[in-house]
């Protein structure tokens, strides 16, 4: 996970340079941006943890991730996340999710 808030953080400072915001602009936007994604990667992780997965509070999540993810520009990451929801009664798809996002080999 702290590899992609990592990526995330620096995707979402050039994005926004992108549409002509200023640096003094740019760091509270992606901060606070930072800190929703990963609240809700944390909470995502929660409910992966769940013995009895809702699909639907599944869903719901990754669709708040994937919108997080759009806004700070890590569209590459957001589509992979889609390609995961299109198939989420897939028995693999939990871990498909927590390799996505939650792969321990990160440094």
């Amino acid at each position: 996970m702290k590899n992609i808030i990592n990526n995330t953080k620096h995707i979402a400072h050039e994005h926004l340079k992108g549409f002509g915001f200023a640096d003094e602009q740019i760091t509270p936007l992606v901060e606070m941006g930072i800190k929703n994604l990963t609240e809700t990667l944390t909470n995502l992780k929660i409910l992966l943890d769940d013995e009895s997965l809702s699909l639907e509070k599944l869903d719901d999540a990754l669709h708040a991730i994937k919108g997080l993810l759009l806004q700070l520009g890590n569209a590459d990451l957001a589509e992979a996340l889609n390609a995961i929801r299109l198939d989420l009664s897939n028995p693999n798809t939990v871990t498909s999710i927590s390799k996505l996002f939650f792969d321990n080999t990160e440094k």
